[in-house]
C-alpha cells in the first residue's frame, strides 16, 4: 500500500506492531474499530486506503453469499449427494482466502491509522524526525498540536501515552 507522506519506515513499523497484536489477540471487531466516521474521513484522504476498504468490504459481502451458497448445497445434498462434497469444499477454500484477504485489508488499514496518530503524538521522536508529516498528520487527523487524540496507539500499544 501507499502510504503518501507517511514515512515508510514509521508504517513498516506500525505493520509489524499490528499484525504481532492480532497473531497474538486475533481480529476481534478490528472492522468496526476502523468504520467509525472519524476513521473512515480519514480514510477517505487516501486513494489506496479507500481502495482496500472498498476491497475489505467486498471480500465480506461474498463471504456472506458463500456462507449462505453452503447451507443452500447441504439442503440439497439429498437430491444430487455426489457433487455436494466438492461443492462445500471449493466454498470453504474460498471463504479461507478471501477471509485472509479481508484480513490483510483490515491490518493495513489499521497500520495507517497507528502511523498516522504516532506521527501526530511524536510517539518515540516521529514527528521530531518529520515536522512536516506530522503538521499533515495532525491536520488530517484534526486533532489539537497540543493533545492529540491516542485510540490507536492506546488499542495497540497500552500505556505507551503519557
Amino acid at each position: 500500500m501507499k502510504t503518501g507522506f507517511i514515512p515508510i519506515d514509521l508504517f513498516n513499523i506500525s505493520s509489524e506492531t499490528v499484525r504481532k497484536f492480532h497473531r497474538e489477540k486475533g481480529f476481534d471487531k478490528l472492522g468496526a474499530r476502523i468504520e467509525t466516521a472519524r476513521n473512515l474521513e480519514v480514510i477517505g484522504r487516501f486513494p489506496e486506503a479507500m481502495e482496500l476498504l472498498n476491497k475489505a468490504n467486498r471480500y465480506f459481502r461474498v463471504r456472506k453469499w458463500c456462507f449462505f451458497g453452503s447451507i443452500g448445497i447441504i439442503c440439497f445434498t439429498f437430491l444430487i449427494p455426489w457433487w455436494s462434497l466438492g461443492a462445500l469444499v471449493t466454498i470453504f477454500i474460498a471463504d479461507k482466502v478471501l477471509a485472509n484477504r479481508e484480513k490483510d485489508g483490515w491490518k493495513s488499514l489499521a497500520s495507517m491509522l497507528l502511523s498516522l496518530e504516532m506521527l501526530a503524538n511524536d510517539f518515540s521522536d516521529w514527528g521530531k524526525s518529520y515536522p512536516a508529516e506530522r503538521a499533515e498528520a495532525l491536520h488530517i487527523l484534526k486533532d489539537n498540536p497540543e493533545l492529540p487524540a491516542t485510540p490507536w496507539i492506546d488499542y495497540y500499544l497500552p500505556g505507551q501515552t503519557g
